[in-house]
C-alpha cells in the first residue's frame, strides 16, 4: 500500500492508539500534513480512558502545532467514521486502540501483524519506530519532508523515544531517517528534558529493589510498573554499573504486549542478537552490540506460551541462550582432535571486495551499516573488506588480497540481495554517508581456494582474528572453516556451503 492509494477517500480520520506516545502522534501528524497538502479533509485523533497529561506530550503537541483531538469511548459508540479510518502505530481491532465503526479501514504500523482487519495495510515489524515507516512512505510520494521542520522534529522525536534515545536503534532505514531530517533543536531540547516524571522516578526506584539475579550466567531481570520505554532503558543502564551483572532484561506490560530493554557489557553477548532471540516469532527486537530493545505481542505470546508468565519466560530464555553457544576464539583456536575435520575446495564464486581507502583516509573512524548490523571501525592502512553473504564484513590486508584475489568486472551477484539493503559507511568526522555499492568490486579467487572445516553440531560464537572484540554467530548445520591461504577461521552458512564446496581429493 502507498499513501497515494488512499487518495480515493475524500475524508480521512487518522487514529493514534489509546494512551498515545510520541511515535504514534508523530506518525499521525506527518500523515495529516501529507493528506492536507493533497486537499483531503483530515482529522487526527485518539481515544481511551484518559486524556494526554504527560508534560512531554503536551509540549510536543503545543510546540509543533499538532491538532490532536480526544474522543471519549462513550462518544465513540455513537460515531461512524466517514470516508476512511486509518490507524497508525496500531492495528484496528487490537487491545490498545478503541474501536470505531468504519466501512473502510487502513493500517500503518511497525508491530507484528495481529488483527487482520483492513483492505489497505502496510506493516513493517523490522523498523524501530512507526515514524520511520511513515517517513519512507512520504519519500515514496516525493513529499518534501526536509522542508517541513515541524514534521521533521516530530518524526525525529518519535524515533528518539521508541528507541530509548537512539540507544536501541537498529536498521539502516531508522538511521537514514534520523540523519536526514530537518529538526528544530530548541524544541528537541525542551522535549529531551521532559521525558521523566517524578512518578516514573519512583517507578524506577521500586523496580530496582525487586530484581531477579542468576549467579551462574550473571544476568538480571526486572519487571517494572507501567512507564515509558525510556524508563526501562534508564534502569537497564543503571544495572550495567553493577560489577556482578553482565547482561540484563528490563521489561513492563503495555496494553497490547511487553516492551523490553536489553543490555550487555560482555563481548560474549550481543544485545542486538539477544533481543532478536527473546522476541523471535512473537514480536520484534534489535539494536546495538551493547544496547537493544524489543516488543512482544501479548496475543502472540499467549497463543504460543499458554501457561507461562513473562517473568518465567525471560528466565528460561536467558538461561537457554547462555548455554546454547560454544565460544571460539580464533587467535588461539585449533580444530579439536576426534572431530570430523575435512579438506575442501570452494567453487570459484564471485565475492564483493571493497578498499576503504578509495574514499576514506586511514585512521578514520566510521560506522558500517548492513541490514540490521551496525559496526564501528577504525580504517587501517592497506586494508580490504570482503562482504560475506552471511551479512558480515571480513577485514584483511593488501598482501592477502594480492595473493588470493583478482578483479573480474562482473555484476554484483543476485545472492547478495538476501541481506537487506547494501552496506553504507558513515564518516564520524564530517557525517558523510557512503554507499559501498559505488566502491564494490566483484572478484574471484586466484586458482582453487582450499580450506579445512567441520560441520557444526551446536551453535557457536566465533571471535575472528580481524575483530576479536565481537563475534560472528554460527548455527547447527553451518560450517566452521579455516582458509589455507590466510589461516583465518570463518563461518559459512550451511546452505551456501552445500552448494559451493566440494571435497578436496588430493
Amino acid at each position: 500500500m502507498k499513501l497515494s492509494d488512499l487518495l480515493v477517500y475524500n475524508e480521512i480520520w487518522i487514529q493514534c492508539h489509546d494512551n498515545p506516545d510520541p511515535d504514534t502522534i508523530a506518525s499521525g501528524f506527518a500523515l495529516l500534513r501529507f493528506y492536507d497538502s493533497m486537499g483531503q479533509k483530515v482529522k487526527l485523533f485518539y481515544s481511551g480512558k484518559t486524556k494526554i497529561s504527560k508534560t512531554n506530550l503536551l509540549i510536543m503537541t503545543d510546540a509543533l502545532n499538532i491538532p490532536l483531538e480526544y474522543i471519549s469511548p462513550e462518544e465513540a459508540d455513537n460515531i461512524e467514521v466517514p470516508g476512511l479510518l486509518l490507524t497508525v502505530d496500531c492495528q484496528y481491532g487490537s487491545g490498545n486502540v478503541t474501536g470505531f465503526k468504519a466501512k473502510n479501514i487502513a493500517i500503518i504500523d511497525h508491530h507484528p501483524m495481529e488483527s487482520g482487519f483492513g483492505t489497505n495495510i502496510r506493516i513493517c515489524p523490522g523498523l524501530g519506530s512507526c515514524a520511520t515507516l511513515v517517513w519512507e512512505m512520504l519519500c515514496e510520494e516525493r513529499f518534501p519532508v526536509y522542508e517541513d521542520r515541524l514534521v521533521g522534529t516530530a518524526l525525529y522525536y518519535g524515533l528518539y523515544t521508541d528507541t530509548n534515545q537512539f540507544s536501541e536503534l537498529f536498521g539502516s532505514e531508522d538511521l537514514d531517517m534520523r540523519d536526514s531530517l530537518n529538526i528544530d533543536y530548541n524544541i528537541m531540547q525542551r522535549l529531551r528534558k521532559s521525558n521523566l516524571s517524578l512518578r516514573e522516578l519512583e517507578v524506577a526506584g521500586i523496580a530496582m529493589n525487586n530484581y531477579y539475579y542468576n549467579k551462574d550466567h550473571r544476568y538480571a531481570i526486572i519487571k517494572t510498573l507501567p512507564c515509558d520505554s525510556n524508563v526501562l532503558g534508564l534502569i537497564a543502564d543503571f544495572l550495567m554499573q553493577v560489577g556482578e551483572i553482565d547482561l540484563c532484561v528490563v521489561y513492563n506490560e503495555v496494553d497490547d504486549g511487553y516492551k523490553l530493554s536489553v543490555r550487555s557489557c560482555t563481548r560474549e553477548v550481543n544485545s542486538n542478537e539477544l533481543a532478536a532471540y527473546l522476541t523471535q516469532d512473537i514480536g520484534t527486537g534489535g539494536g546495538h552490540y551493547e544496547k537493544a530493545g524489543g516488543f512482544i505481542s501479548k496475543k502472540l505470546f499467549e497463543s504460543r506460551y499458554i501457561k507461562m508468565d513473562p517473568d518465567e519466560y525471560f528466565k528460561i530464555c536467558l538461561s537457554e541462550y547462555c548455554e546454547s553457544y560454544e565460544m571460539i576464539y580464533a587467535s588461539y583456536y585449533e580444530f579439536p582432535e576426534g572431530k570430523t575435520v575435512k579438506k575442501y575446495c570452494r567453487v570459484n564464486t564471485p565475492i564483493i571486495i571493497v578498499r576503504p581507502e578509495d574514499f576514506l583516509k586511514a585512521g578514520s573512524m566510521v560506522t558500517l551499516r548492513w541490514g540490521r548490523s551496525t559496526q564501528d571501525i577504525e580504517i587501517a592502512q592497506n586494508e580490504y573488506w570482503a562482504l560475506e553473504r552471511g551479512g558480515y564484513v571480513q577485514r584483511f590486508s593488501k598482501d592477502i588480497f594480492v595473493k588470493c584475489f583478482e578483479r573480474t568486472g562482473e555484476e554484483i551477484p543476485d545472492d547478495y540481495s538476501d541481506v537487506p539493503g547494501f552496506p553504507t559507511v558513515r564518516d564520524w568526522q564530517d557525517g558523510r554517508v557512503y554507499s559501498l555499492v559505488g566502491y564494490a568490486r566483484v572478484c574471484r579467487t586466484k586458482g582453487v581456494l582450499k580450506a579445512e572445516g567441520m560441520r557444526l553440531t551446536r551453535n557457536v560464537k566465533l571471535f575472528p582474528e580481524w575483530e576479536e572484540g565481537r563475534y560472528i554467530s554460527g548455527c547447527t548445520g553451518d560450517y566452521l572453516m579455516k582458509s589455507e591461504n590466510s589461516k583465518s577461521f570463518y563461518i559459512e552458512p550451511g546452505a551456501f556451503f552445500e552448494k559451493n564446496y566440494y571435497p578436496d581429493e588430493e
